[in-house]
């Protein structure tokens, strides 16, 4: 389960940043901290993923772990819905 969803993490994560061309610098620094917040919430759900891993392997109960890993995953999916909303942005103010 948690494999997977980290795999989509990476495939994400490794998506080119938003270009910034254009953008003032106030855009800008806001784009540089979510792509930041995301990077670092994709390292999280990585390491979580193996511990939730290790702590399965060791025969104890990792539902509270996997609750949280979901609470990582959905703060990764919003901050990378904010990301798409710059990307759209641009290419609307690109067409206009």
């Amino acid at each position: 389960m948690s494999s997977n969803r980290v795999g989509s993490a990476r495939r994400i994560e490794r998506a080119s940043m938003p270009s910034t061309a254009g953008r003032n610098s106030v855009e800008r620094d806001a784009l540089s901290h979510l792509v930041a917040k995301r990077n670092a919430l994709v390292s999280r759900l990585e390491n979580g993923s193996h511990q939730i891993e290790q702590i399965r392997q060791a025969g104890e109960d990792v539902q509270q772990w996997e609750t949280f890993w979901v609470r990582l995953l959905r703060q990764y999916e919003q901050v990378c819905g904010e990301l798409a909303a710059y990307e759209a942005a641009r290419e609307l103010r690109k067409a206009g």
